[in-house]
């Protein structure tokens, strides 16, 4: 997957800590009204395009995909612009105020507290008899709504949003809802970054300043003629001297054996390489360290992967 260098470079980046967080935006007009803008810079393809490597590689388990927020917004205008209002669930109207209600006992009245009162009294406005127990000749149900459209008495309001962009009036299940996420690194073992070549930026980053030209996963024939397959091909020319940097990648599920050692320097020796440097995860064993000082083969392992410009100074 990571022979793209885009994917690889943006790998790079997260490693390096550059941002810990690809974090969404909302956009109306884009499609699936989300877009990454940092990974569509990094990447350099289209909103559509980015979207969908992001979320490739979150199946892949190199990448977290984690909540972020929840947008809501009008299905009329896309606009963010809502205001929650509530309604009377009779007659529709926003016209309504909390109040504390009473109800007389005896004849089933149930109006606000300013209805029923009558100065320092509680009369009833149907009846007009006056309650002077609470429990006994009124109770008190607490609060409710009233509608002074239509006069209705409710507990059970309607909820309704506004858009303020253009003034459509809805229902709450008419509001659009969309969750957005980001994107972490997650935690990837250290061989399938290796594998996935997910180093190999940081390494050509690194050479290209220090003058280097870069050829990558390149064939080269030897001085014995057979032809080898080079991970990364580093040269500089200096006058009349090239110094070549041959740069191999290997990965295990434990350690990397000293086969792998020997392969690269048999390559590097063939093609005149001055130098040679093996990123190895997790690590070497303990005969390939062995191998790999015998041969002055430089090695970083997974340890190294986030501090390549220490250790690849030549």
């Amino acid at each position: 997957m990571f022979s793209d260098p885009r994917l690889a470079k943006l790998f790079d980046l997260l490693v390096k800590g550059e941002t810990k967080e690809i974090k969404p935006a909302f956009t109306p007009k884009s499609e699936n009204f989300c877009r990454y803008p940092w990974a569509e810079t990094i990447l350099g393809v289209p909103t559509r395009h980015a979207n969908r490597m992001l979320d490739d590689l979150a199946r892949g388990g190199y990448l977290k995909k984690e909540y972020f927020d929840k947008i809501i917004f009008c299905p009329a205008c896309n606009s963010q612009s809502l205001h929650f209002t509530t309604a009377c669930p009779k007659c529709s109207s926003g016209h309504i105020v909390s109040a504390r209600v009473l109800q007389h006992v005896s004849c089933g009245t149930l109006a606000t507290e300013d209805e029923f009162r009558n100065g320092t009294a509680f009369v009833c406005p149907k009846c007009r008899h006056e309650l002077r127990l609470l429990g006994t000749d009124y109770q008190m149900p607490g609060i409710f709504f009233k509608c002074y459209a239509c006069g209705e008495l409710t507990q059970r309001l309607i909820e309704k949003w506004r858009c303020g962009n253009c003034h459509e009036v809805m229902e709450r299940d008419e509001v659009r809802e969309l969750c957005l996420y980001s994107y972490r690194m997650s935690e990837v073992p250290a061989d399938r970054l290796v594998s996935a070549g997910i180093p190999r930026g940081q390494v050509e980053d690194f050479l290209t300043r220090e003058g280097y030209e870069i050829q990558g996963s390149v064939k080269v024939t030897g001085r014995s003629g057979a032809v080898h397959d080079i991970d990364l091909l580093a040269t500089k020319n200096s006058g009349t001297f090239e110094h070549r940097i041959v740069v191999g990648f290997a990965s295990s599920d434990t350690e990397v054996d000293s086969e792998e050692v020997i392969k690269l320097y048999a390559k590097a020796y063939d093609v005149n390489a001055q130098d040679i440097v093996l990123v190895a995860a997790p690590r070497l064993s303990e005969d390939a360290v062995q191998f790999a000082s015998h041969y002055r083969i430089k090695v970083l392992d997974s340890e190294d992967l986030t501090r390549l410009n220490e250790k690849l100074l030549v």
